[in-house]
């Protein structure tokens, strides 16, 4: 019920027949394509197709649904079985001439097309058509000549479209503005005039904004008439148009660099977070390089209390570049955050280790955390047993100190160190942790991380048990 209806709108007079005058039908075909390119083609094949099979007798019915399929091979099929049933009927022919120049068979486009004279040397859709093989030959003359032959028999829109693009090829660009303006006047869907117009015209023009649409609502799948508007409605000032029109062009697929970085800043100029993070991701993506599109996820993350999110993106731009020193930085402080404190030195000491604007605030930090910790001035150095002695001692010091505050503190705290044949210290990690103050930990393992030991290849665990009777086992 509801199609029915939509389709008797669409179609409020009868299509036209056999005997109609030729700018009729031509309407009626324009109709068509019109509705395709408005994406209404589905309502009007229903319509034409029901009418055909109420009036099965009636050729130009069986043309007009041939011409919702065009150019395919199905609407070829179609017009050669009209044409074998009507073979004096010269829309068959200009419609499969039609289709052949579509598929660039040009010698057979030539044929159907004088076939089609044959029956009519006044059908001038057949003399446009013929222009445009001429044109698309680059034969501007003698296209210019079939195009001004059919206009001689009729005003029509389609040749007034070929004359101001062969024109224009010929250089003269003010003659064929001329043209195209006429032939859009009278049938405002067609882009191949449309987008010369609009290249014409100019953004200067007060007719381009306006045409440039209508060639966007025609072609929506096409980059550069998208980006085109984007630009119109930026310069505008109207930044969220541009922006939905930037969205509709990175649906298209495979977003250029330019663009998402266009879209990134219009998106944080409007304290839209959420769209801003959204194109920072793809960012992130494309400038595989890149730190800066990481890091600033991480500022939009952590803005959302995401710490976790925030690390991850800062963690990746560390990976592209270990050298910036506002990345460990930015890690470390998110450590502090997490009450990893060792970690966080870890961090901060990479960052100071470079010399990177950074640099400076990481070893500042890292200071804070060493004087926090108490970390011996002098390292440890030795047997794995006198090493063991050293850092217990000046573990259970800072322990007494901090059991002022909480003289509940106690438990037992292992260190794994593993330990190369050169006496370097390659791994040292907690392994178990009953006492839970992160700053002793930390102590522990830096203390026995920097030991010096023998050179001798070993894995020692090293235990130490706090509390009011503190000392090591």
């Amino acid at each position: 019920m509801v199609l029915s209806m939509c389709c008797a709108q669409a179609w409020a007079a009868e299509p036209p027949g056999v005997t109609a005058p030729l700018p009729e039908v031509m309407k009626e075909l324009r109709r068509i394509e019109s509705a395709a390119w408005h994406g209404r083609l589905d309502a009007v094949r229903v319509e034409l197709q029901n009418l055909q099979r109420a009036r099965p007798s009636d050729p130009m019915l069986r043309v007009y649904v041939a011409w919702c399929s065009m150019p395919t091979d199905d609407a070829w099929n179609q017009l050669k079985g009209i044409a074998q049933m009507f073979p004096d009927l010269p829309w068959v022919h200009y419609g499969m001439g039609r289709i052949y120049v579509g598929w660039k068979m040009r010698d057979l486009a030539t044929t159907a097309l004088e076939n089609a004279l044959k029956k009519d040397p006044k059908f001038y859709p057949a003399l446009v058509t013929q222009g445009d093989v001429l044109r698309l030959k680059d034969e501007f003359d003698q296209a210019e000549a079939k195009y001004r032959q059919a206009l001689a028999i009729a005003d029509d829109a389609e040749a007034r479209t070929g004359l101001g693009l062969v024109i224009l090829k010929q250089g003269k660009a003010d003659a064929a503005k001329v043209e195209l303006q006429a032939a859009l006047s009278q049938w405002p869907d067609q882009p191949a005039a449309l987008r010369e117009l609009v290249k014409l015209l100019g953004p200067a023009d007060p007719a381009y904004a306006r045409q440039l649409a209508t060639l966007g609502e025609l072609q929506p799948k096409d980059r550069d008439v998208r980006r085109q508007l984007a630009t119109l409605k930026f310069d505008a000032g109207d930044k969220r148009g541009a922006l939905d029109e930037y969205e509709k062009l990175l649906k298209l697929g495979s977003p250029d660099l330019e663009t998402a970085q266009r879209m990134q800043s219009m998106y944080r100029e409007l304290g839209d977070a959420e769209g801003e993070e959204r194109l920072t991701v793809i960012l992130s993506g494309l400038d595989r390089d890149g730190v800066a599109p990481l890091i600033r996820l991480a500022e939009l993350r952590a803005a959302k209390k995401d710490v976790d999110g925030a690390e991850k993106n800062l963690l990746a731009a560390v990976e592209r570049n270990r050298e910036r020193a506002d990345t460990w930085l930015r890690l470390g402080r998110l450590s502090l955050e997490k009450n990893l404190l060792s970690q966080a030195l870890e961090r901060f000491r990479l960052g100071a280790a470079t010399t990177t604007p950074g640099a400076e605030d990481c070893r500042a930090e890292a200071l804070k955390l060493e004087e926090l910790f108490k970390l011996p001035t002098k390292r440890a150095k030795g047997t794995v047993d006198r090493i063991y002695g050293q850092v217990a001692g000046t573990l259970d010091q800072l322990f007494r100190a901090r059991a002022k505050a909480n003289p509940k503190l106690a438990g037992v705290m292992k260190v794994r160190v593993k330990v190369s044949a050169a006496g370097v210290v390659e791994l040292a990690e907690v392994t178990e942790d009953t006492v839970g103050d992160p700053v002793l930990a930390a102590h522990a393992l830096f203390a026995l991380r920097e030991a010096e030991f023998e050179k001798k290849r070993r894995e020692p665990v090293f235990e130490f048990e706090l509390g009011p009777l503190s000392g090591g086992k």
